[in-house]
């Protein structure tokens, strides 16, 4: 069986524990604390939401604008796509209303939230040289069937109140959605089974089976366990945000290995593995400012609509967030391959 001492790592073994391992742990701990303690929830909604939520859009541009060449070569990112993005917003807020675009959010986040989970598996196993057993589209179709069960579950609880908006769900019965969970768990056993084989053999390495492991107890307890939507939309937030701050930072210290790039002076300085604390510190400090910004702009336009302009200024951040991250994120890409499996 493999060995922790053994494995190859994305990067050493107390970042690969830290990120497979911790982060997960965390975000359910944050969870339970709400659950047993719900008084709590606005203040770690607060800090999360400060310290990784918005942070972790902002990461996003650490490939964007942080150096000329890059915001030339993604300008078509940075400024139709923005523009294009808010006018669809608030369209659809105008002529639906907010619930809409509360609607979008709490369905476009679980796709996204998803895609994320498969890249990093998948840029996992290039850098660990790690492999699932069995058959590789079964593999895949479990990853999906996994979530996909547990977000119908919790799309067929009568509450449709989503981080206080409203919101429509999918119309699924309880009934169905039950069914699909058991056909899901026998699905996952037998997925399960395949892969501690695999671990035996050799070829699943320790930290990813972790990985897969934590990928689906954080769906399950987050839309199943958890009854109230929002809350569970805490564990999967926290888990999800902080895995993007660790993996964009990862692909920054990777990029820039060699040392300083004089054409990319700041982030190639940044991304200096030993100035990780300045790193974070800019990143959030940017993001203070342009959360403060939006604030105040949507607080400076409120008395021109009856819409709530804070909701549509958030979302466009978040829609475009998604978008940008589905181009630049591309594992096909060798170049960004090329990145990731650097040492």
């Amino acid at each position: 069986m493999s060995q922790l001492h053994s494995t190859p790592f994305m990067k050493s073994v107390g970042f690969d524990i830290f990120f497979v391992i911790g982060i997960p742990v965390l975000a359910l701990i944050t969870a339970a604390v709400v659950v047993i303690y719900p008084s709590y929830f606005s203040l770690i909604l607060t800090v999360d939401l400060a310290l990784l939520g918005y942070h972790h859009v902002i990461s996003t541009y650490t490939r964007l604008v942080f150096d000329l060449k890059s915001a030339k070569e993604y300008w078509l990112l940075l400024i139709p796509l923005p523009i294009a993005v808010i006018i669809s917003v608030y369209l659809i807020a105008l002529n639906f209303g907010v619930a809409a675009i509360g609607t979008i959010y709490l369905h476009w986040q679980w796709y996204h939230y998803t895609r994320q989970s498969e890249g990093i598996n998948k840029a996992y196993a290039i850098k660990s040289k790690s492999q699932q057993g069995g058959n590789a589209l079964f593999n895949r179709f479990i990853f999906y069937l996994v979530p996909v069960a547990a977000f119908l579950m919790m799309s067929s609880r009568p509450n449709s109140v989503f981080l206080g908006m409203d919101v429509w769900k999918i119309p699924v019965s309880y009934e169905v959605a039950s069914t699909l969970i058991i056909v899901a768990s026998i699905l996952w056993v037998c997925w399960l089974l395949i892969q501690v084989r695999a671990l035996y053999e050799n070829t699943l390495g320790i930290l990813h089976f972790a990985y897969l492991i934590f990928h689906y107890v954080i769906y399950v307890i987050a839309y199943v366990v958890i009854e109230d939507m929002t809350v569970g939309w805490v564990a999967i937030n926290i888990w999800h945000n902080s895995q993007y701050i660790a993996f964009v930072w990862l692909f920054n210290v990777n990029k820039f290995k060699n040392g300083i790039d004089t054409n990319k002076l700041a982030i190639s300085w940044l991304s200096q593995e030993r100035n990780w604390p300045v790193y974070l510190l800019v990143c959030l400090t940017i993001t203070f400012i342009i959360y403060s910004v939006v604030d105040e702009a949507a607080g400076y336009f409120s008395n021109i609509t009856t819409l709530s302009l804070i909701i549509i200024f958030y979302q466009t951040i978040n829609f475009h967030h998604y978008i940008v991250d589905s181009q630049i994120w591309k594992l096909r890409s060798k170049k960004l391959q090329t990145t990731l499996i650097s040492n």
